[in-house]
């Protein structure tokens, strides 16, 4: 029942009505979300080397 329903879409932000402080703390939100990512994405490239170096000795 529950899985046939849309999620919610968000609000689009409206930067103009941030404050400089929130402006700020989504910046740095952001910067967080990007290491994440990036390490993410060296496990990721990490394991598709080991996994291709494993079937080439093969």
């Amino acid at each position: 029942m529950f899985e046939d329903e849309e999620p919610k879409k968000q609000k689009p932000i409206d930067f103009d009505d941030l404050s400089i402080e929130e402006i700020e703390d989504l910046i740095t939100n952001h910067y967080e979300e990007i290491e994440v990512l990036k390490q993410l994405l060296e496990k990721k490239k990490s394991k598709i080397t080991l996994a291709q170096d494993f079937f080439k000795k093969s």
